[in-house]
């Protein structure tokens, strides 16, 4: 997330999904370059495994974070379970496949 925010200004909103807090990584750092940069940054916290955190990301929760998501270029990156689910749901709220681009990765 650093790494692209250090990279990325303007019309940017990107999204941090962990399931705590204490898991933000760079918090501090995110922060600044939030402010330096110009962009939108929302953390996107909660176990997906309980109730509470279970629409987390859904396409009705992108639309409510990113009302314009439609428009946009979305770039997911995420293991690949995560990023899986995530493409699918973006592609739900009806951003269109060409618009989509996804990274796997695995720790």
């Amino acid at each position: 997330m650093r790494a692209l925010l250090e990279e990325m200004s303007g019309d940017v909103v990107a999204l941090y999904r962990v399931v705590s807090a204490e898991d933000i990584v760079f918090f501090e750092e995110l922060d600044r370059l939030v402010q330096e940069r110009g962009v939108e940054l929302h953390y996107v916290v909660g176990d997906h495994a309980t109730p509470q955190g279970a629409g987390l990301l859904s396409p009705e929760h992108l639309h409510e974070l990113v009302p314009d998501i439609t428009e946009r270029d979305v770039y997911v990156c995420g293991p690949p379970a995560m990023a899986s689910a995530v493409t699918a749901n973006v592609a739900r709220a009806g951003v269109p496949r060409r618009h989509i681009h996804t990274e796997r990765f695995a720790l």
